[in-house]
């Protein structure tokens, strides 16, 4: 027969282990250690403390501001793009508009509905005035005046100008 495995018995008594004992290692005290802080160090350090929470909220409040305004700023940036493209689409409308109504084609139609003819090279006539032929308007009388005035601080100067 072979070996058993396990005894189903019970005929053996279990051995438990026997804890095992932490080794004591010898503690020393001595004197000193964390020292006490004299009541200006520790307002002191208080108010360091107190210093670099406000900057650190001070910086979190910029960095959020900051952050608000670059969104701020993005909103308005599409909003002008947006503006942008609808008024070039305008513009586009508006100059495809007035090609169409300038187009040759549509003007010498306009000009056939209207009734309207090219001009023929016999209906213009070419008139040349001689120095008799002239009209001259009669001035008045205060654009006499001014011109008087005129002339003579034209006169003036010239004068000034020349006795330099």
């Amino acid at each position: 027969m072979g070996q058993v495995a396990y005894d189903m018995n019970g005929t053996e008594p279990r051995r438990r282990r026997a804890p095992q004992t932490q080794q004591k290692v010898p503690l020393r005290v001595e004197k000193g250690g964390k020292r006490r802080l004299s009541p200006f160090r520790a307002a002191m350090q208080h108010a360091l403390q107190l210093i670099s929470l406000a900057l650190l909220v001070g910086f979190a409040v910029s960095l959020l501001w900051s952050e608000a305004q670059l969104v701020e700023l993005n909103d308005q940036i599409q909003d002008a793009k947006a503006q942008l493209v609808s008024e070039q689409s305008q513009y586009t409308y508006y100059n495809s508009a007035l090609n169409s109504k300038t187009n040759i084609t549509s003007v010498e139609e306009a000009a056939s509905r209207l009734g309207l003819m090219k001009i023929d090279q016999s209906q213009i006539t070419y008139i040349r005035l001689g120095q008799d032929s002239v009209l001259v308007r009669k001035e008045s009388a205060v654009h006499r005046w001014t011109d008087f005035l005129h002339d003579g601080a034209m006169t003036i100067l010239a004068s000034v100008n020349s006795a330099k």
